[in-house]
């Protein structure tokens, strides 16, 4: 039994998660550069560098996108941000995947993630 709460396994493990498949679609799917990417999710490049490299979030990022209901709100988030070139606030809402990801921790539990650690 873990005393992690839901929030803290969203934060460490689920946001690299989707910050690396929101900067992949842009960088593939919108043509934003590394930089740009950087910019529009209000980090650096060196995090984009880093995600895109499968250094961190990887695995977990194709299990999630397995989740209909994740990847619907990833697509809508992803437009959002595309259409703005910036990060809009509201536009990912990680309460809301966070939610949806608790029913299925149990399937994600058996994924391994960078450096061995599991949900």
């Amino acid at each position: 039994m873990s005393l992690k709460p839901p929030c803290e396994i969203s934060v460490k493990l689920i946001l690299p998660a989707i910050r690396l498949l929101i900067a992949k679609s842009l960088i593939e799917k919108y043509g934003y550069t590394q930089t740009s990417a950087a910019k529009a999710l209000g980090t650096t490049q060196a995090a984009i560098s880093h995600y895109m490299r499968s250094k961190r979030g990887w695995k977990l990022s194709e299990k999630l996108m397995e989740i209909d209901d994740v990847r619907e709100l990833l697509e809508k988030a992803l437009e959002k941000i595309a259409e703005s070139k910036r990060l809009d606030t509201d536009a990912i809402d990680v309460c809301q995947i966070c939610k949806i990801t608790q029913k299925y921790l149990d399937s994600l539990k058996t994924y391994k993630l960078h450096g061995g650690a599991v949900l």
